[in-house]
């Protein structure tokens, strides 16, 4: 697959001419998450963090952790998916095809190519086939040969391993209710316990609000929570009360004059999903005027930096745009290009019925023919 990057978004940009509003939104998710990613991974097994202790990349180097590869992966399984449906009018369900896709990734990380049914083109991408620390909730589920579902858990776990892959999921859906149900079911993937799949529903839920009907990030929330308890209330009281819970602790303690650290601290290490969901909501709801600031906040404690600044980045990314990262912070980027290939693909009207060479060639090469060149 020839790496010919939208480099035009960056394009847009210096010329001054405004992406819409869903584009801006949905583009700076993307690369916001892995802008959260890689200022945290640099200190994710680091311990006694001061506040506001890491505010930039090393050597001017933003390298992405696991949780980009997998949310790429995820935006690469759901454009195949659509895309096939579209040209073919035959599509598994996207939980099937982001399955696929994350076999797909599970071979990159062990050079074993053993995954037959091939789905993405970003799997040759030289940086994507390195192992960069890797959950092993994902890894031991993946090479099980199982597919966890809501239904039929793989395991109890309930790792951030799950939560901090979906974004794509509620960027790309234009329905909320398919944006939190598709963002449970592919955590559910991995991870079995309900504790790692709600917060992914939320999540998800969330992204498609502050996309979709321009809402801030407080009223997004509620309006998620509100949305899970009405339409996808499966799980024990006990446990949809204790999410309930740290997440109104999170956003009461992003009301309160107190230190960052401190307030972190009370919400724990983000190593499980409610946590890092959790962290993620106090920064945001802290700084949200501010990506940097909240970004920063995010990943400045002795926990799971990378997977709280991947999900902060994904909800500031959305909610102020792309076009309100600083510069200094995507310039630096590991793979930049491939991100906002990906991000603008994820923002782009796929070709339905008609096929025009011209104009769809690059786009089925890529998503439907998974073209390896």
């Amino acid at each position: 697959m020839k790496n010919n990057a939208f480099c035009g978004i960056i394009t847009l940009r210096k010329v001054g001419i405004i992406m819409n509003n869903i584009k801006n939104k949905i583009i700076g998710s993307l690369i916001g998450g892995a802008i959260g990613d890689a200022l945290g991974y640099q200190i994710e097994f680091k311990k006694n963090i001061k506040d506001k202790e890491i505010t930039k990349y090393n050597n001017d180097k933003g390298i992405i952790s696991d949780d980009t590869q997998m949310t790429l992966f995820t935006a690469n399984g759901l454009l195949w998916r659509e895309t096939r449906g579209a040209m073919r009018g035959i599509a598994m369900m996207p939980v099937d095809a982001i399955y696929e896709s994350y076999l797909d990734w599970y071979d990159t990380q062990n050079s074993s190519n053993l995954h037959e049914n091939k789905i993405c083109w970003i799997k040759n991408i030289p940086e994507l086939n390195v192992s960069r620390a890797p959950g092993n909730t994902c890894l031991s589920a993946l090479a099980s040969g199982k597919k966890g579902t809501i239904e039929q858990p793989i395991n109890d776990s309930k790792g951030c391993g799950g939560i901090m892959r979906v974004a794509p999921i509620g960027l790309y859906m234009k329905n909320a209710d398919y944006a939190g149900k598709f963002s449970a079911e592919a955590s559910a993937i991995t991870h079995g316990h309900p504790l790692g799949i709600i917060p992914a529903y939320v999540f998800g839920t969330m992204l498609y609000y502050i996309v979709n009907e321009n809402m801030n990030i407080e009223d997004s929330l509620s309006k998620s929570i509100e949305q899970y308890k009405a339409k996808f209330n499966i799980y024990d009281l006990s446990v949809n009360q204790y999410f309930i819970d740290i997440v109104n602790k999170a956003v009461n303690l992003s009301k309160e004059n107190k230190n960052d650290i401190d307030c972190i601290n009370e919400l724990g290490e983000g190593w499980v999903a409610e946590e890092a969901f959790a962290i993620a909501i106090y920064s945001c709801l802290k700084y949200s005027d501010s990506f940097e600031n909240a970004v920063i906040c995010s990943i400045n404690h002795d926990g799971d930096s990378d997977s709280t600044g991947s999900i902060a980045g994904n909800i500031m990314g959305a909610y102020l745009g792309y076009d309100k990262i600083p510069e200094y912070y995507i310039n630096n980027l590991e793979l930049k290009d491939v991100i906002l290939e990906l991000a603008e693909d994820l923002s782009s009207k796929i070709p339905v019925g008609e096929y025009n060479e011209t104009n769809d060639e690059y786009w089925l090469s890529k998503y439907l023919y998974c073209d390896k060149k």
